[in-house]
């Protein structure tokens, strides 16, 4: 076998047979890679001035590695952030290459050690309640599009799932009896649980009513206006569009990068605020490093009830004592458990 056969044999096996089976990660974790792996090839391929369909093991050092990864910085204008991000992707696959190619290790050993970049911390972005508010009441509920979306940002502000999570989102995966509920797909394949607020339990229900869906267990919740289910670029710009028109009764908007992952700081915030531990938190958003072993015991119930309690829905202000009393078959249900 060729060289250059034999490193699309690896290129090949690491994405379908290590990062699918072996570990386990999600479709946008593996499109991360995927991305980083072809602007590197690509880049190889141009400084050698040969076609990426030339490139063999022996292109690959050091060397290349970082000139890759200050073009990135210089030509396409990537953050220090997206530049470690792809870099740390390419120690994956070296690391990967490391086990499968003993006679190359030293130089896949070399790229190994290429460090990443120090920079400047950015400050986390994060909503106040009222600029929550001002987002979601400035959508215009008339047309289906106003509706859909701000069902959207409910659903966003409440659970705090990550974008892809809601893009995947099935009608079966709501439950509306007491206690309503969702359950998401997260990374690594990991399902967790999420209780819903009656407020926006309602709004759902009655949006998939319009839909006619509530009986098609498998109908996506939340489509284009071809009908196909909303991508991540999708969900972002409707979010920043929503946060524009709302800039002119709430100008601090105007301050702020706002896009989906903005609403998961948001209810993180929103709940260490009302004294929630940060373990709790982690948790119930899901993050990549939980401990636990179970995911559909990923967090205490218990803890999930105080959480849940601490916080209020975006169309009203509670204080502790009324939201409690408003949902209280909910909290009943996981006393109960």
């Amino acid at each position: 076998m060729t060289k250059q056969n034999k490193l699309m044999q690896y290129v090949q096996m690491f994405f379908k047979d290590y990062l699918v089976i072996q570990k386990g990660l999600s479709v946008n974790t593996i499109k991360t890679y995927r991305d980083s792996l072809k602007l590197f090839l690509k880049f190889i391929a141009f400084r050698k001035n040969k076609a990426v369909s030339k490139v063999t093991l022996d292109d690959l050092d050091a060397e290349s590695t970082v000139a890759f990864l200050q073009e990135i910085e210089k030509s396409r204008g990537n953050s220090i952030a997206t530049r470690n991000l792809r870099l740390a992707s390419l120690k994956t696959f070296f690391a990967y290459l490391i086990s499968q190619d003993i006679f190359r290790s030293g130089k896949y050993q070399q790229i190994m050690a290429v460090p990443l970049k120090r920079s400047s911390k950015r400050l986390m972005e994060y909503l106040e309640v009222h600029e929550v508010e001002a987002i979601t009441q400035s959508i215009n509920r008339q047309d289906s599009n106003g509706e859909r979306d701000y069902v959207i940002l409910n659903l966003l502000y409440n659970t705090g799932a990550r974008v892809s999570e809601i893009c995947n989102l099935k009608v079966e995966q709501i439950r509306f009896e007491s206690p309503p509920l969702i359950t998401v797909v997260g990374k690594g394949q990991k399902l967790r649980q999420i209780p819903l607020w009656k407020e926006t339990a309602t709004i759902l229900h009655k949006y998939l009513a319009k839909k006619h869906v509530l009986d098609n267990p498998e109908a996506m919740i939340f489509l284009n206006a071809r009908g196909k289910p909303l991508s991540r670029f999708g969900i972002r710009h409707i979010i920043q569009k929503r946060a524009a028109k709302a800039t002119c009764q709430c100008p601090s908007l105007a301050k702020k990068r706002i896009g989906p992952h903005t609403f998961r700081h948001t209810i993180a915030m929103h709940m260490l605020q009302s004294g929630v531990d940060l373990t709790v938190i982690k948790n119930w958003l899901g993050h990549a490093n939980l401990s636990t072993t179970h995911s559909y015991i990923e967090i205490d119930l218990e803890m999930k009830r105080k959480a849940l309690a601490a916080c209020s829905p975006v169309a009203k202000s509670y204080n502790l004592k009324q939201l409690i009393k408003e949902n209280n078959d909910l909290i009943n249900w996981l006393e109960s458990l």
